[in-house]
């Protein structure tokens, strides 16, 4: 593991989960734990071990990827899933307004205007 793109990483993944966890404190969830152990037992990474150099970094950072998108898609879910919408409110959704209506009293069909 390259030591300051790995440190990066754990404080990333540490970010994440307390953002996920935000009922409870993440210290005392398994996976904190399972971060921890495995960052502390790959922290040295020499020839001795099986794994490639950039193996371990990898998963750390596509579990990263994971966390990152588990988040957004929540708050995509609940920005646009609040069901059917009229189209004043979908074009505020994406930034834009509709022009103004102008209310004209209508004629009556038999009235004729001289």
């Amino acid at each position: 593991m390259t030591t300051k793109s790995a440190l990066t990483v754990y404080k990333n993944l540490l970010r994440e989960l307390s953002i996920n966890n935000s009922l409870f404190s993440y210290r005392f969830s398994p996976i904190y734990f399972k971060i921890k152990d495995e960052y502390r037992r790959y922290r040295p990474i020499t020839s001795k071990y099986c794994k490639h150099n950039d193996e371990v970094l990898f998963i750390a950072q596509t579990y990263l990827t994971y966390l990152q998108s588990v988040r957004q898609c929540k708050i995509i879910r609940a920005t646009y899933s609040k069901g059917e919408k009229t189209v004043q409110q979908a074009a505020r959704i994406v930034g834009l307004e509709l022009p103004k209506t102008i209310d004209r009293p209508h004629l009556p069909i038999n009235q004729i205007s001289e």
